[in-house]
């Protein structure tokens, strides 16, 4: 019996397992695959693993030179898939990305209110003053996945 407590804690030490706790976060996007050219309304699919407690993903398109970052979905929970519908103007055109990233909750939940309103107001036929987003609110999320697409000319 004095042996066998030596070998199972070597044993429990050196042998790989999955599902660790400090796995780092990730996320990959399974379509569109890279370089694909898609029409302006087409479903992002995809898979986030390993976020924390207190955390989700959101889909968020860089826009412009500042890259500022505009979210595409709601708060989308960690640790499964996702499919989300995205839609480009018809004035879109050339290559465009989607990103993954990773945010508190309470943050997600700004972005999200963000979204709402801002296509609430497009909707509205732009009507009032547009509404905004704190510049650098979302500087401090962590990208987890990025995929660069081509739109269709129509």
């Amino acid at each position: 019996m004095r042996r066998a407590v030596p070998v199972l804690a070597l044993v429990v030490l050196l042998c790989p397992t999955g599902g660790l706790a400090d796995e780092e976060p990730s996320a990959r996007i399974r379509s569109p695959k890279p370089d694909a050219q898609v029409e302006y309304h087409f479903t992002a699919k995809g898979r986030s693993s390993n976020i924390p407690e207190g955390q989700v993903v959101m889909l968020f398109r860089p826009i412009g030179e500042s890259g500022f970052l505009f979210p595409l979905s709601e708060e989308l929970k960690g640790n499964r898939s996702f499919s989300e519908k995205i839609y480009h103007e018809m004035k879109d055109e050339g290559s465009q990305v989607i990103q993954v990233r990773m945010l508190p909750v309470e943050l997600a939940a700004k972005a999200a209110y963000y979204r709402r309103e801002i296509l609430k107001w497009y909707n509205g036929g732009k009507k009032g003053p547009q509404p905004s987003l704190a510049p650098g609110l979302l500087e401090n999320t962590r990208r987890l996945a990025e995929v660069v697409y081509e739109l269709e000319r129509k």
